[in-house]
Formats: structure tokens, C-alpha cells, sequence
């Protein structure tokens, strides 16, 4: 239920026992052809384009209809806008209102905190801070977008004007009681930066690593328009990888990197002993561990060496060549089920001082170290990359896979 008083899950029991997949809400349907429409194969919401079609099968016709209930994206909406996401904090602590410049809230769109949280860590950076708050006025009186709304600067400059300015972190009182600032609604940036994602466009709840990856591509094409592309703030998120072949017969080396601007962490899955009623529960993980397991050797059966001209096994590690300002981290937490990703509760633990990272900085070709002759199919280092379709390679790389088998697939 989205009310949170939880259900008899008959309409599953129903699903299991018959095999009917999906539900139509009734009072939802409209005589344009729309209703919402649940998948219990899929445990989804869907969209029935030939929905008039197949309900004239049970003699329902859908152009008399009129709708009487309000459909789920709306009761979701709702509930969301209704709940007070400010009241305490996970152990109960009640939350102290706060205001001023840097501390105003976003509020929720419903399912948008996703959302919220990447624009408040983004906006908490130097320099997307110093790249769109100071000059916001004169970017409103100077941009030659016809619609704002439809331009991606404007969106950015008016959210970091409200974020940092502080005129809307104002404390409010009632009956003598100070209460919580209503925050600013990120409406028009969601729908600008959104306009091109079917997912993001939605009402459903998604991922906030993913959502990172689509805003960096967003502002990295607005950003071009602009001294091509030197105030480009995601420039904080770069840095380079190294990755090391080694053949264990001829021991001869390669050296390749790579550019990436978000890491994808895997992470040990340690379980500990199943209670029954009690969802799996895992040991927890240190971060650093995270970082060990990504640059710990690979091994590579059935490598093809150019060198030794015969199949043979080789050794592969990936490590940092440089290092960005700001390293944003997703650690891999979910498994395959059946091809259905499922979310695994661990625990990883993160140090509140510094990480050193310098035990996993690349090194490049070692005295003694031999290269790998180039084979025909192995590019130059200096050789440009083959351009990618990155919304695709991001797809991909939120599933768990290296990036560069995504960009190789």
C-alpha cells in the first residue's frame, strides 16, 4: 500500500496460483486509452499501447470510460508530497532547522531524492559552487535562449542562485514554534535535465550513481558552448587508469589507460548465518578493501600473445594513473538473480580521515620490463578512441561490468 499500512497480497497469491500477469487499475482508465497497467512477471508498472484493443476482449469499451481513481504515478505523488522527510534522522534524533547561504533544501518531487542528494553533494564542490552561483544574475541577463526553461546553463545557474543565495533557507514560525524551511522545488531542472531519459523523466525511483553519470554528460554538451568548454566544472570528477597485461609464459608487459570520471567499486559479499523472517545480512566491508579487490590481479585464460604467438594465460590489474580533485565512488552492492539485479544490504564502512590511495597508483613500464609488440588490432598510444554512445556504456557500468568491457561491447 502507499499509505504504508502494507496489504494481503491477494493479487500476488492470484498471479502465482493462475499465472494472469497483469493488472489493469479499472478507475484509472481514460477514453484516451491509458491506465495504469502492473506486471507482476516483471514486478513493474507498464504502458499498454493496445490497451483499447484488449480490454474490447472482455467488453469493456474504453472510449465510454471515465476515470474515478486517481492512478498510481498520482498516489505516489501524493504520499511523497504529504510525508515530512524532515523529522528525525534514522536512530530518531530529531533534525535542528537550519538556514542560510549553502543550507536551503530541495524539496520532494516524488521518488526525487536521488536528485536532491546529487545536487546537494555537486553544489557542496568549489567548483560547481564558483561556476554557476556568482555569475548567475549576468547569465540571465545575457543568455540568447528564447525558453530558459529549455536551457541547460540557465537551470544550473537558478539552482545554485537558490541553493547558495540563502533568501529561501528561512526559518518558519507557527504557534511560536520555529519550524523547518520549505526549501526550493527543483521542478524546471528536472524536467530540463530529464527531458532526453525515459527514466529519469519518470516518477519512479532510480539510481543516484546513474543520475550522476547523466548530469556530467548533460553540462559537458552545454558546457562546449562556453570558451569551448573551459569552465566545465565536472572537470573535477577526471581521472586516468592504467591497466596492466602481463603474459605468464614470455613475461613481456602492456600498458594501456584509459579516462573514466566515476569509479565503479566491486565489493566481498561475506554472509553471515541466515536467521528465518530476517532478511540475508552480510559482514561489513572496509572501503579500502573495496580498492584492493578493483586493483587486484585478474587472470586472463586463453590470451592470444603476440609475442609467444599461442594461446597462454596472462595476469591483468587496473590502477590509477592520475587522480581527479573529487573522486566520486559507487560500490557495486546487488547481484544477478535470474538477470534481475537484486540490492545487497553490506555494510561498507567508510574512514571519516584521509584515504591514502597511493598503494594503488599505476607505475607505467618498469626497468626490466619488456613491452608486448603492437598487433594490428592494438591501437597506438596516441591513437584517439572510437567514440561510444555513454548513456549505453553508463547502462552498463551501473550493472557491474568494467568500463572497459562496456565500451568494448
Amino acid at each position: 500500500q502507499y499509505d504504508g499500512s502494507g496489504g494481503n497480497n491477494h493479487a500476488i497469491a492470484h498471479f502465482e496460483q493462475t499465472g494472469h500477469r497483469v493488472s489493469v487499475k479499472l478507475g484509472t482508465i481514460t477514453p484516451e486509452g491509458t491506465a495504469d497497467a502492473y506486471c507482476y512477471a516483471c514486478d513493474d508498472n507498464k504502458l499498454n499501447p493496445h490497451l483499447a484493443q484488449h480490454l474490447q476482449t472482455f467488453g469493456i469499451n474504453v472510449a465510454a470510460q471515465q476515470k474515478t481513481e486517481k492512478s498510481i504515478a498520482e498516489l505516489q505523488l501524493e504520499y511523497n508530497l504529504k510525508f515530512d522527510f524532515s523529522m528525525t534522522t534514522a536512530d530518531g534524533t530529531q533534525l535542528q532547522p537550519v538556514a542560510g547561504p549553502g543550507l536551503t533544501g530541495l524539496r520532494n518531487l516524488g521518488n526525487s531524492c536521488y536528485l536532491a542528494s546529487v545536487m546537494q553533494c555537486v553544489f557542496g564542490i568549489d567548483r560547481f559552487r564558483d561556476r554557476y552561483f556568482p555569475s548567475a544574475a549576468d547569465h540571465f541577463l545575457t543568455c540568447s535562449q528564447l525558453h530558459p526553461a529549455k536551457c541547460m546553463l540557465c537551470q544550473l545557474h537558478k539552482l545554485a542562485n537558490g541553493l547558495w543565495s540563502g533568501r529561501y533557507a528561512v526559518l518558519e514560525t507557527e504557534d511560536g514554534e520555529t519550524r523547518h524551511q520549505r526549501g526550493i522545488s527543483p521542478a524546471h531542472f528536472k524536467a530540463m535535465v530529464a527531458r532526453d531519459h525515459p527514466e529519469f523523466a519518470s516518477m519512479r525511483q532510480q539510481d543516484a550513481f546513474e543520475f550522476l553519470q547523466h548530469l556530467n554528460k548533460q553540462i559537458d554538451v552545454a558546457e562546449r558552448l562556453v570558451e569551448g568548454g573551459a569552465l566545465n566544472p565536472t572537470s573535477v570528477f577526471d581521472f586516468t587508469t592504467e591497466e596492466r597485461l602481463q603474459c605468464t609464459k614470455c613475461s613481456r608487459v602492456r600498458y594501456t589507460t584509459q579516462k573514466s570520471s566515476l569509479l565503479s567499486l566491486p565489493v566481498a559479499k561475506r554472509p553471515l548465518a541466515a536467521v528465518e523472517g530476517v532478511p540475508q545480512e552480510f559482514e561489513p566491508v572496509q572501503l579500502a578493501e573495496c580498492f584492493d579487490m578493483m586493483t587486484a590481479d585478474e587472470t586472463v585464460y586463453g590470451y592470444m600473445c603476440p609475442s609467444c604467438e599461442q594461446p597462454t594465460t596472462a595476469k591483468k590489474s587496473t590502477r590509477f594513473a592520475t587522480f581527479p580533485k573529487v573522486l566520486a565512488v559507487q560500490v557495486r552492492r546487488f547481484e544477478f538473480v535470474n538477470w534481475v539485479p537484486q540490492k545487497l544490504e553490506i555494510p561498507v564502512q567508510v574512514p571519516q580521515g584521509p584515504i591514502e590511495l597511493g598503494a594503488h597508483r599505476g607505475q607505467g613500464l618498469q626497468p626490466g620490463e619488456e613491452a608486448l609488440p603492437e598487433t594490428d588490432d592494438q591501437p597506438p598510444t596516441d591513437a584517439q578512441p572510437e567514440p561510444v554512445d555513454e548513456s549505453v556504456v553508463a547502462q552498463l557500468e551501473s550493472m557491474g561490468f568494467p568500463r572497459v568491457r562496456c565500451i568494448k561491447a
